[in-house]
């Protein structure tokens, strides 16, 4: 696939995804997890300005059997460095989030479930996939999975900077 072809697919999609159901309203906490046998392959998130949090969005895509699934605990601590990788050749199915509006924060588990029969390789950190204050879309590449996730806060903003850690499966 040629790289305008990938650009116009991906932005053709972030069109798409943009308008479909988020998981949360504002303030609100959420619980998503993908259905069995199957990874987080998008995430799209909105921030707002007047109740200082996100909006959260995901889908799902096959990745073959999964197995061994387990929930983190709250893996930050408010307007604290988030920095969580799976464990064990895991990757991440599900996240469920609380916002508190004294720090303008969220805490964030992870729930990550491994692939029967399936290593992860050829692991590494994204770039930032959103700035302050705007939108993140982040695409998973086909053949790969979330194993891990980073993020900043920043009081001034009151928003979080993300970046991933994708693998091969």
């Amino acid at each position: 696939m040629g790289i305008f072809t990938y650009l116009a697919l991906t932005v053709s999609m972030a069109t798409m995804y943009a308008g479909g159901a988020f998981t949360n309203d504002w303030d609100k906490p959420f619980d998503y997890r993908c259905p069995l046998s199957q990874t987080i392959s998008y995430i799209y998130s909105e921030h707002n300005n007047f109740f200082e949090d996100r909006k959260w969005e995901f889908y799902c895509r096959s990745v073959g059997e999964t197995a061994d699934c387990e929930q983190s605990g709250y893996v930050n601590q408010f307007d604290q460095l988030l920095h969580y990788v799976c464990p064990r050749d895991k990757f991440i199915t599900g996240i469920a989030s609380y916002h508190d509006n004294h720090y303008e924060d969220r805490r964030f588990q992870f729930q990550c479930c491994r692939a029967t029969g399936r290593n992860l390789t050829g692991c590494f950190m994204t770039g930032d996939a959103n700035t302050w204050d705007q939108k993140l879309t982040f695409m998973v590449p086909v053949g790969m999975v979330i194993n891990g996730a980073y993020s900043t806060h920043n009081n001034y903003y009151e928003d979080r900077i993300w970046r991933f850690q994708i693998c091969y499966v």
